[in-house]
């Protein structure tokens, strides 16, 4: 089957990477999406398995479409029947972007119609009665041309399942994976953000030193599928347990000035399976301090919007570049929307990459360490 992996802007390297490191080779990226063909056990080990995908997709087909007739007939003529079981939930949503077909509730009803007569046709049934599990299918009309996909996913995949109450101004878990992945950490490697908050970045580092899988420790919509093998999952589930590696030994520190923050981001962490694993401290970034002689320092600093308020921010930019300066054996890895930051931190970057930050668009800053370690 043909499947489509989304993820925010800019990440698209980052996801390609994994799919690399699980043995997917082939996976063209374009505007946010991946495709690669698969079969259904894939389905189930790229949701455990992936840190930085938004979500899984079946694509069951795509046209081109220019009036509501041409829709009805391409949706229509797709074999349900093949994913759909008789009592379904189905659930339509999807987006027109420079398209004739631009009004998206128009096209929501017309795709649910020719889902429903296809179905209803196929069931011999006069109506739905959809009491069964939700199926969500998703339609993108780009340019007059439709592709149509059921999310295997459910939930966006950053919703790992251990966050459960969300500080001031919070990183999604996948972009948070990205970051690391991005930066030049390496699990034998210490690591540090001094502006851990709610404990996002440093979990996930943990995670990814230890191999736990992104999607371990929750559900997706298709464990609620009759007509999906759910033993296909338990073998990708396993498979993602044996891999890893808990006996590693890593050094992680997350400090924050907030106590209540550090107090979240503990908690974050014991439910993420990872808290042994990382120091945390309630400390100003003026007073960051590390015992080991070098590092990779990865942080998302108050942007001077939600948390702190311009100047407040600029504060928190100059002292972490003092704080750099002084660490010449460790790299430094700063995501922020303030297009001024190199000038506050006091030092031009060695590269820099566009990502987005809940829709916000950001700069990630690389400073590379001064000395070989």
């Amino acid at each position: 089957m043909n499947i489509t992996l989304t993820c925010a802007s800019g990440v698209e390297k980052a996801l390609k990477s994994e799919l690399k490191r699980l043995g997917y080779e082939d996976a063209p990226a374009l505007n946010g999406t991946l495709t690669l063909n698969a079969t259904a056990y894939d389905v189930a080990r790229l949701n455990i398995s992936l840190r930085t995908a938004d979500r899984v997709y079946v694509k069951v087909a795509e046209f081109p479409a220019d009036n509501f007739d041409v829709l009805y007939e391409g949706v229509k003529a797709v074999r349900w029947e093949d994913f759909l079981p008789k009592d379904a939930q189905i659930w339509v949503n999807g987006k027109c972007v420079k398209s004739k077909l631009f009004a998206v509730s128009a096209c929501q009803g017309i795709v649910k119609k020719a889902i429903s007569d296809r179905l209803c046709s196929v069931y011999k049934t006069n109506r739905l009665i959809e009491n069964g599990a939700l199926y969500q299918v998703e339609f993108w009309l780009f340019k007059d041309v439709v592709s149509v996909l059921i999310n295997t996913s459910g939930a966006g995949l950053h919703k790992r399942g251990y966050r459960d109450m969300v500080g001031i101004a919070p990183i999604k878990e996948t972009l948070a994976s990205a970051l690391v992945l991005y930066s030049d950490y390496y699990r034998e490697h210490p690591f540090a953000d001094p502006f851990c908050g709610s404990g996002t970045l440093a979990i996930e580092t943990a995670r990814i030193a230890l191999n736990i899988a992104g999607g371990i420790n929750r559900r997706f919509a298709f464990n609620d599928w009759k007509n999906f093998d759910q033993k296909l999952y338990q073998t990708a589930y396993e498979q993602a347990k044996d891999g890893e590696q808990l006996d590693r030994k890593i050094e992680i520190f997350a400090s924050d000035i907030d106590p209540k923050a550090i107090k979240l981001a503990k908690r974050h962490a014991q439910r993420a399976g990872v808290y042994d694993y990382i120091n945390f401290d309630v400390k100003d970034v003026a007073n960051f301090t590390c015992p080991l002689s070098f590092g990779t320092i990865v942080t998302n600093p108050p942007y001077g919007e939600r948390v702190y308020d311009k100047e407040q921010a600029k504060e928190c930019y100059k002292m972490l570049g003092k704080v750099v300066k002084e660490l010449d054996r460790w790299s430094c890895f700063v995501i922020t929307s303030d297009k001024g930051f190199e000038n506050k931190f006091g030092k031009k970057c060695d590269r820099d990459r566009k990502l987005y930050n809940s829709n916000r668009e950001c700069k990630y800053y690389h400073y590379y360490a001064n000395k070989a370690r």
